[in-house]
């Protein structure tokens, strides 16, 4: 298989795993007893045991130049420690297990990003088209496998969560053996990310455009449905984002050429001004399908543009750490912290608190813009 299949395939894997662990593992921690505020302080803890967890990763692979392996090990290592979670039992069991096994899987995201961008640069692969494979997995994960999970014993959703790690395990065999450059073992490739000014201003960028849609995940639901729009329909509101950002990714060599990755970090981000912004103003059904599309672009375009610009920006030899710096800025703190205040903003105003991220959008726009012409 080319190198590309193998990748392709390699997204599918996690992506899968993703799909079916993030809607339905709060059901099965609810059927094992853990009460709403419990079930908050779980998925937290994996957020935060990433944190401390992956730049470590990162930097092993970097010190290294390797990929490969360390991706086998993370998730054949992921596997193993999901296994426990079939006889755990009470709340400091469950939160015990779900650090370790998040210490695992968290990490590998980043290191899969490294090495296709790798695959891109030295080998011309077109990174879009390998990762729409993920976003394809993702409906399969939350729809495809949703509908025969709906209603089913909860020892089922462990056994499909446990399956796809199991499938991802495998393909990870298959990851071709792209390198970077070795560092010297006493180069400190954090050090050296952080304190390039310029990517320190892309990650404040990244972190508005992609923190701009805490509010769509985590009350896009509970707001339609306030609105009156049935679950059927919700549903196909969701998969219809991922579609837009599929479309968008089998184009996106050529987005990328013509546009550039800091202009498309500030097209993401104007487009979010306007996503929200109507959002917020708006509870047509009509409307709202309009603006799904607009998914493509302001998370599509700003992660395409990201990836493409940490691969111009950064040498090979620290790009697992700066993939790393990206995803834990971007989609950990970020969507983590807005999350938080988006509980607060959606109770005291709700539809309207979409203007907050419609802000945040506007910010990153100018940030993004600001660095279009900078060069290493």
């Amino acid at each position: 298989m080319s190198p590309a299949v193998r990748l392709s395939a390699i997204y599918g894997g996690i992506f899968l795993v993703i799909g079916i662990h993030m809607p339905f593992w709060p059901v099965w921690l609810t059927a094992r007893g853990l009460d709403p505020g419990e079930i908050g302080i779980v998925i937290a803890a994996g957020g935060i045991i990433r944190i401390g967890i992956s730049p470590w990763v990162a930097r092993i692979c970097d010190r290294t130049g390797e990929r490969r392996r360390p991706m086998i090990v993370l998730t054949a290592l992921a596997a193993i420690l999901f296994l426990p979670f079939a006889v755990a039992d009470g709340f400091w069991q469950i939160l015990f297990l779900q650090a370790l096994f998040a210490g695992a899987l968290g990490p590998l995201m980043p290191i899969a990003e490294s090495l296709t961008m790798i695959g891109a640069r030295e080998h011309g692969l077109d990174y879009g088209r390998i990762r729409l494979w993920g976003s394809l997995t993702f409906i399969l994960g939350a729809s495809g496998v949703g509908f025969f999970l709906k209603g089913a014993a909860p020892d089922l959703i462990w056994a499909a969560i446990l399956g796809a790690l199991l499938l991802s395990a495998t393909v990870m065999w298959s990851a071709p053996d792209f390198r970077a450059p070795a560092a010297d073992k006493h180069f400190a490739p954090m050090a050296r990310v952080l304190s390039d000014r310029t990517f320190l201003v892309f990650l404040a960028a990244t972190a508005c455009v992609q923190g701009s849609h805490a509010l769509y995940y985590g009350f896009g639901t509970i707001h339609w449905l306030r609105l009156g729009f049935g679950e059927g329909m919700i549903g196909l509101l969701w998969a219809e984002g991922v579609l837009a950002e599929v479309i968008l990714f089998v184009f996106a060599a050529g987005a990328v050429r013509k546009i550039g990755p800091a202009r498309l970090i500030a097209l993401g981000g104007v487009a979010a001004l306007l996503r929200w912004g109507i959002a917020a103003e708006t509870s047509s059904l009509s409307m709202f399908v309009v603006l799904q599309i607009l998914h493509a672009i302001t998370f599509g375009a700003s992660h395409l543009g990201a990836v493409y610009f940490i691969s111009e920006r950064m040498p090979a030899e620290v790009s697992a750490t700066a993939q790393t710096a990206y995803a834990l800025i971007s989609s950990g703190l970020a969507i983590g912290l807005t999350s938080l205040a988006s509980g607060y903003l959606y109770a005291a105003f709700a539809g309207q608190a979409y203007w907050m991220m419609a802000g945040m959008g506007a910010v990153g726009a100018c940030l993004a813009w600001s660095i279009r012409r900078q060069k290493t």
